[in-house]
């Protein structure tokens, strides 16, 4: 798909055009060999393009003739590489901004188009705006996942296999939560030292904002992972501890069941024992192992 979006001078409404225009946004997302030739005759560089289309290209910023390029990550996107988020390409010059993805991207930029009041052909203001909408996108799943693991692990005397599991599935979302936002950040970073953009202040302003909201949610996304290991770690002594209650009293009642066996053996032999031909024998051999027995058990029981 790709399409030409430009905003009216008058109330920054972006919506769809027909021909690309100088100021315009050209966005195209899941692009046929047609469009990306399309793109190239913009002055686009077809390696940087390939990159993008890559499903696991790391964040980073490059520079090259009039053309900056800035590729980042986004979260929740769950597809058949099995990440959790997909690169997109920012290509900016004097004339047009240019987002490239190879996925749809429809959950994101349908709603900054219907909300966001913003002129297309401030091409530097307008990424700024793009990166903070990834940032917040970040945000949210981030909070989502704290909620989520607090619902989880609640009490860990209550968790569950299937608990354990969901855990597990936070811990790799999270991990590649981090390994897109660590690098995006250096490249934010980068934009803001460098003097090709010729930032203003209030952009310059914009961008340190996100910078430290990145910085933010990477912390996070750190204290959520030591998180799930404690309670990992938790979970697995409860089970060790009731494990060893288990056994230890499986081996009491096996210490104590010995002796009314080792009784019952001897009177089972086919020899003369004494008492065979008392008729209450029987009963007075069965209390006899069964006090034995509870003496035992109550012993070792209390010797823990």
């Amino acid at each position: 798909m790709l399409q030409y979006l430009r905003s009216s001078s008058n109330d920054s409404v972006i919506s769809t055009q027909e021909k690309l225009r100088t100021g315009s946004w050209v966005r195209c997302e899941r692009p046929s060999d047609e469009e990306v030739a399309q793109l190239l005759t913009l002055g686009l560089d077809e390696d940087l393009i390939s990159d993008a289309l890559d499903p696991h290209e790391v964040p980073r910023i490059e520079f090259d003739n009039d053309w900056t390029y800035l590729i980042a990550r986004l979260p929740d996107t769950d597809d058949d590489f099995n990440d959790f988020t997909t690169p997109i390409l920012f290509c900016l010059n004097k004339d047009y901004l240019v987002t490239l993805s190879r996925d749809s991207l429809g959950r994101l930029w349908q709603p900054f188009i219907d909300k966001t009041r913003i002129r297309t052909d401030r091409q530097i203001e307008l990424l700024v705006t793009m990166v903070e909408a990834i940032s917040t996108q970040y945000q949210r799943r981030v909070a989502t996942i704290n909620r989520q693991m607090r619902a989880a692990t609640d009490n860990i005397h209550t968790l569950r296999v299937n608990d354990i599991a969901t855990l597990a599935e936070y811990e790799r979302k999270l991990n590649d939560y981090l390994d897109a936002l660590i690098p995006m950040n250096w490249a934010i970073e980068r934009l803001l030292a460098t003097q090709k953009l010729r930032l203003k202040e209030d952009d310059k302003e914009d961008v340190e904002d996100i910078s430290i909201d990145l910085e933010q949610v990477i912390a996070r996304c750190k204290s959520l992972l030591r998180t799930i290991t404690n309670v990992r770690d938790s979970y697995r002594a409860v089970m060790d501890t009731r494990l060893n209650e288990t056994i230890r009293l499986l081996t009491v009642i096996t210490v104590a069941l010995t002796i009314p066996m080792m009784i019952a053996g001897l009177y089972g032999m086919n020899v003369p024992v004494p008492g065979a031909d008392n008729p209450v024998m029987f009963w007075i051999i069965a209390a006899i192992s069964m006090a034995l027995a509870v003496v035992v058990g109550y012993y070792f029981l209390r010797r823990r």
